[in-house]
């Protein structure tokens, strides 16, 4: 099977490669135009929606007051209250600048008082500087849609689309310049690398616009290290590929490069003209102070709080958005970034470096999350073309015969036979479940209704609502939250998609991504020991080889309930094994258990890794006693050391023995339900069958139509998961490649 899809890919490429695209050239060009065009559009009334809907937020006081005071400056002709204007000073004034000659003709208006960052926002703001303040940050935020259009139409309309792109970019924020510009010094560094006849120009170009990134918002400025990281990445590890010519930077270009982006942040950051140093210094020292300030600490966001803001639309302004799709361009970015590596490394590394400097940057606050959406949005764009277009025009190709002969699908109409009386079988034990559950999703079926519910008041009311004959109920579903509140009718009621539509809306971020953040780590964790400890165990020679052996898999011979309260008693913070001993190094560890979402994750993870490595231990063993003795000789006699062994010989040769145990340890992490019982962990830090149990359980409301629709969700996410894990992994095939 593998050789024949290979034959199918090959024949798929050759007859692309042989199609004649001339003629459509001028239709093309048009296409592109008015899809930049159109793009453009779209984002720009969509901000401009957002500028008239969304309220005023916090700093948009404090930036509209600077730039009440550099308009009053501007139009005095005084530079010295540009330059010594101190207020805001941890951040770059060039940006408050260009807001304050938004407002330059404007008549003037009373000063806004500057008040403490921590004081709530402003209920009024003057105008009409406050409608042309934010006129000019929606304008600034089209501008970076175009310019990523002229790369990718696609990701520019899912940019122009993306709730959080949206709000900060349509209200007066710091970040639609430094979004803008920090786009288009990556774009500029993409161009000089492939017209090498112009390369000084858009290298200057690129510095250029560095400058005005930095002199904007510093943290914008990451894409200067991005930039180097991709230049050292080609210096010291060419790409082999027959792609075409591309022209690389020489070290004198590269330092120049850095130099023009010095000068001009020097020379766009007018409080820099005096004391350079010093107050570079305040300002920059002042973001450290910052991140580890009582107000950072009482947010109490985890550590991977980013993602849970990629993973959902902005929850504060309901009506603002017409699109919430931001959980979709996260899970496509993800697919897509592969082939985002191959096509635009330097756009993947500003992905990868600024995400990274993300999850370790104390600071969680969401406007943040605007120095990555344009690389974010063209990973998704490249995952969309990977994941539907590119599979539907091969499948289109396939079906209309043009690979295949159409008498195959008389095979197919042949197989039915025999394959009916599985589909029926399969049918009832798994989908008639699923059908049912995604029925109680449709009502609002609880402990109250059960009665009701059981008797077939679920198939009566999903039917009522169905014909049209009940009007969906207006209900907040969400109430389990509230523990004194209870539902009060014995009667099942037809509520319609909102449940399951806010779901898949991305209605639970913190939980989707612990929980697929928990399974990464923990599989990851679980399979690097395991073999690690299959390794040491397999070489001849090793005394008590099954002793250890034994030793290491009783963890997981132990019920999965009984270990997680074996490790609950030994971490609890007061009274557990741990806790009694005095003095005793752990206490620091254990007092943050329950307060700490990354102390608790931590714990979780070791918990997890002591039961679940030996299975992956297991598999790992089995796997290297098939791998031949001779392919270790041949590679010794060629010069290989261990690593290399490892590398080129034991993991190509495991990995697919290997790949069926790892799903199946992350299928049952996805699922973990009996470690956080037994550690009785807090919101976020849950899986989504600890929730479904807690919604389920009369004790916390009964919501069964909720648990439902969470266990819905779980499945089609999994679904989804084990089809990615296939694609980059080939689980599918098993050891059919090993041999």
């Amino acid at each position: 099977m593998a050789l024949k899809d290979k034959a199918i890919r090959l024949r798929i490429d050759r007859f692309e490669k042989g199609s004649n695209y001339s003629s459509l050239k001028p239709s093309r060009a048009l296409l592109f135009i008015l899809s930049v065009i159109v793009v453009t559009a779209v984002a720009f009334g969509l901000r401009l929606r957002a500028v008239d809907r969304l309220p005023i937020d916090y700093d948009e006081d404090d930036y509209l007051g600077a730039a009440q005071r550099y308009a009053l400056a501007i139009k005095s002709g005084d530079m010295r209250g540009i330059i010594e204007y101190e207020f805001n000073y941890e951040h770059p004034p060039l940006t408050k600048l260009v807001y304050g000659l938004s407002i330059l003709g404007q008549p003037d208006a009373p000063l806004i008082p500057e008040r403490l960052p921590t004081a709530p926002p402003a209920s009024d703001l003057p105008r009409p500087h406050f409608e042309y303040a934010r006129l000019t940050s929606a304008i600034l935020g089209s501008l970076e849609v175009f310019s990523l259009a002229l790369l990718n139409p696609l990701s520019a309309l899912l940019l122009g689309i993306h709730t959080w792109q949206i709000k900060y970019t349509s209200q007066i924020m710091l970040e639609p310049l430094p979004a803008l510009t920090s786009l288009l010094v990556v774009l500029c560094y993409h161009r000089a690398r492939q017209n090498e006849k112009r390369a000084a120009l858009w290298l200057a170009l690129s510095a250029l616009a560095l400058g005005i990134t930095a002199a904007s918002k510093y943290v914008y400025a990451i894409v200067g290290v991005v930039i180097l990281v991709d230049w050292l990445w080609e210096q010291f590890c060419p790409r082999r590929e027959n792609h075409a010519k591309r022209s690389l930077p020489a070290w004198g270009q590269i330092i120049a490069w850095g130099l023009l982006a010095v000068a001009v942040f020097w020379a766009f950051d007018p409080r820099l003209w005096i004391d350079p140093l010093i107050r570079l210094r305040e300002s920059l020292f002042f973001h450290g102070g910052y991140a580890r300030s009582e107000q950072v600490v009482r947010a109490g966001f985890p550590a991977w709080q980013q993602l849970v803001w990629l993973a959902g639309p902005v929850p504060w302004h309901p009506g603002v958005f017409l699109a919430t799709l931001d959980l979709y361009i996260l899970l496509f970015a993800i697919v897509g970034f592969k082939r985002l590596w191959r096509r635009y490394r330097v756009f993947a590394l500003w992905l990868a470096i600024t995400g990274l400097f993300l999850l370790i940057w104390p600071t969680k606050w969401p406007q943040y999350l605007l120095t990555i959406t344009a690389p974010l949005c063209l990973s998704a764009a490249e995952g969309v073309r990977s994941a539907i277009f590119e599979p539907l025009r091969r499948k289109a190709r396939v079906v209309s015969g043009e690979f295949f002969p159409r008498n195959s699908w008389r095979e197919l109409r042949r197989a039915w036979l025999w394959l009916l009386p599985g589909a029926v079988v399969l049918m009832l034990i798994a989908f008639y479940p699923m059908i049912y559950q995604a029925a109680m999703a449709l009502t609002d079926f609880n402990t109250i209704s059960i009665r009701d519910g059981i008797a077939g008041g679920v198939w009566r009311e999903v039917w009522r609502g169905a014909t049209g004959q009940a009007e969906p109920l207006d209900v907040n579903m969400w109430e389990y939250f509230d523990r004194f509140r209870r539902p009060t009718s014995t009667d099942v009621h037809y509520i319609g998609w909102r449940l399951i539509a806010s779901l898949f809306s991305g209605g639970l971020p913190d939980l989707l991504v612990f929980d697929i953040l928990w399974t990464a780590l923990s599989v990851t964790i679980q399979a690097g020991l395991g073999v690690a400890v299959a390794m040491l165990l397999h070489p001849e020679g090793v005394r008590l080889k099954r002793f250890w052996r034994t030793v290491f898999i009783l963890p997981w011979a132990i019920p999965e309930f009984v270990g997680a309260l074996i490790w609950r008693r030994l971490l609890e913070p007061e009274k557990g094994w741990l806790a009694v001993i005095e003095n005793s190094p752990f206490d620091a560890l254990l007092a943050k258990f329950w307060h700490d979402p990354d102390t608790t994750l931590l714990l979780l993870l070791v918990a997890a890794t002591w039961y679940g490595f030996p299975f992956i231990m297991l598999a790992a063993t089995a796997g290297l006693k098939l791998i031949p003795g001779e392919v270790y000789e041949a590679a010794a006699i060629d010069g290989a050391s261990r690593w290399m062994q490892f590398r080129h010989v034991t993991w190509p040769l495991l990995w697919p023995l290997l790949m069926p145990a790892v799903l199946i340890r992350a299928i049952f992490a996805f699922n973990q339900f009996y470690l956080f019982y037994a550690m009785q962990t807090n919101f976020p830090t849950l899986t989504f069958a600890t929730l479904s149990y807690y919604v389920f359980s009369p004790t916390f409301g009964g919501q069964f139509a909720i648990s439902a629709a969470i266990n819905l969700f779980t499945v089609v996410v999994l679904v989804i998961l084990i089809w990615w894990f296939n694609r980059i992994s080939r689980a599918a095939e098993g050891v059919t490649y090993v041999g």
